[in-house]
């Protein structure tokens, strides 16, 4: 027998047993770490960690911490403690424990914005929790929401007049009422031309897309006899306001008078042919409505000395309240200048102006505001003002009442306005510049002092405010909530404003509506702000907040 054959079969006999032992026991080990890796349990992919998941089916919220846990809420009651759930693996089964409270288990699925948790006997769907988005700043009319701006020039008419505009060098000797002297001394050796263009520029929000904004229309200063559409103060709060969501037209009117004494009507011309522009104006706007997307019927109107003057005409006057001096006269050579909307144009696009804003600007007559006259006012007025009186007063009484008297009438200024309309019972408000004379904004080096001109330019916008803001309608709804009633209804009865949004923090809003949200409180905090937005047919929000108290505060 050969002995070495045999040794050498048993050797490859136990080598072969020894490499397969070895095999065997490697799987032993292998076999558990595959096994366990299967069972580790990571977040499922596209699940957002600490974002809520509602089934409405079982009235659950979930929300994971980690991989491993989380918590979750009930969604059948008015305040909701928070309860913790675990999260296990085996293989690709996963089972949600809730802490007294339903267990879910299947092969988890994600998808979009929800996911299933599915089994051969049924499946369970969870939503991811998301709200109507919150209006959030800026808030258009308030606050700018833009930097540029873009301004157009327009020609909105033409009527027979002297010219259109008349600018005037800023020199720190030459005063004011030198300016408007020399002007009326050029004016009473010209004559009339056939026909004036008149034209405007109106501001916009570069890139802006909201439609039906409000209107808000300048008139420039110069004593009915220089001044532009251009004017410093004027084009700086039309840029200001347009830069806040606002349409503004800067608009240029006919300017000039025959500057005699004795002839005061002469300078009611003047003035009436000022109200015609502006109507003329606010008809072109109107008629464009579409083209400039504002809402005619949300104007405001403002102006100062001059155009303050004309702001309230264009407002106050009534077609019987017409000065006799518009009438045609052969003795005194004028012509009949007509009815309030028979010039410059011939459109007839309806307007309502909301509000006028008069800067230290006047009435000729207290009787031209009658207790029908409801539109509010804005009166803003130095009190030392000798040029267009704060009271009842001759105007230009720096130089002299006595040569005042030749030229003009007493008028009624912002003080005067104001006593009047109160026994109307009208309340209209009145900003005065204590110690402070005509055109309050500029300073001694002529320049525009930054503080006044901030104070006229926040009143102007708090005035507006008041027309274009309402109050928030009424909420309805619990303020004190329990563990034992059910989610919380809040709902508003729409009036001021044509949809609401509501937002909360330590809260799970079910289901919104325009005006009405189904809340669940997190219980654990003391107090629960609900905050509510009035978004407007404008574009405007306002914001508001109801303060929810957990029973334990009642």
């Amino acid at each position: 027998m050969d002995r070495s054959n045999g040794s050498k079969s048993n050797n490859c006999y136990l080598w072969r047993h020894m490499l397969k032992a070895r095999f065997n026991i490697s799987i032993l080990f292998i076999l558990p770490i595959i096994f366990l890796a299967s069972c580790k349990v990571m977040l499922p992919e596209g699940i957002s960690p600490d974002s809520w998941y509602i089934s409405e089916d079982q009235k659950v919220a979930i929300r994971f911490e980690t991989a491993k846990q989380g918590e979750y809420v009930s969604l059948d009651r008015a305040l909701s403690p928070p309860k913790p759930f675990r999260h296990s693996r085996l293989g690709k089964v996963s089972k949600l424990k809730l802490s007294g409270g339903p267990d879910f288990k299947g092969q988890f699925n994600v998808y979009y914005d929800r996911f299933i948790i599915a089994n051969k006997d049924k499946s369970q769907g969870f939503r991811q929790y998301i709200t109507r988005v919150f209006p959030g700043p800026p808030y258009r009319y308030t606050e700018p929401i833009t930097n540029d701006i873009v301004m157009e020039e327009v020609m909105y008419g033409s009527a027979p007049g002297f010219y259109e505009s008349k600018t005037i060098e800023k020199r720190p000797d030459m005063s004011y009422t030198k300016v408007i002297f020399e002007v009326a001394g050029d004016i009473s050796t010209s004559i009339f031309s056939s026909d004036i263009p008149l034209h405007m520029d109106i501001y916009q929000p570069l890139g802006d897309t909201q439609i039906n904004r409000p209107l808000i229309v300048l008139l420039h200063a110069g004593a009915f006899i220089v001044g532009d559409k251009r004017d410093e103060l004027v084009s700086m709060l039309a840029q200001d306001y347009a830069r806040k969501g606002y349409v503004v037209a800067s608009v240029n009117y006919r300017l000039g008078y025959v500057f005699l004494p004795g002839r005061y009507s002469n300078l009611e011309r003047a003035m009436y042919r000022a109200v015609q522009d502006t109507r003329a104006a606010l008809r072109y706007l109107s008629h464009h409505k579409d083209t400039y997307r504002i809402d005619p019927d949300m104007i405001f109107l403002g102006g100062n000395s001059a155009g303050g003057i004309t702001s309230l005409n264009t407002t106050l006057m009534d077609e019987p309240e017409v000065w006799s001096s518009s009438r045609g006269s052969i003795l005194r050579m004028q012509s009949d200048l007509g009815c309030l909307d028979c010039s410059t144009n011939d459109l007839r696009g309806p307007f309502t102006i909301r509000g006028a804003i008069n800067m230290w600007g006047a009435v000729h007559t207290l009787d031209i505001i009658q207790e029908h006259d409801q539109t509010p006012l804005l009166l803003i007025h130095g009190n030392k003002d000798e040029i267009v009186p704060y009271h009842f007063d001759y105007p230009f009484t720096n130089v002299s009442g006595v040569v005042s008297a030749f030229f003009s009438n007493k008028i009624h200024g912002s003080s005067s306005i104001l006593e009047h309309t109160r026994t109307l019972g009208m309340e209209h408000s009145l900003y005065t510049f204590e110690g402070m004379g005509h055109e309050p904004h500029f300073g001694d080096d002529n320049l525009i002092d930054s503080l006044v001109y901030k104070t006229i330019h926040d009143e102007i916008l708090g005035f507006i405010s008041e027309e274009l803001f309402p109050t928030i309608d009424p909420v309805y709804g619990p303020e004190i909530v329990t563990p034992n009633s059910p989610p919380a209804n809040y709902t508003i009865e729409t009036q001021n404003y044509n949809h609401y949004h509501f937002e909360c923090d330590h809260c799970l809003i079910l289901n919104e509506t325009p005006n009405s949200a189904r809340i669940v409180w997190i219980k654990g905090e003391e107090a629960y702000p609900l905050r509510v937005a009035g978004t407007g047919s404008h574009g405007q929000v306002t914001v508001d907040s109801l303060l929810i108290l957990p029973e334990s505060h009642k």
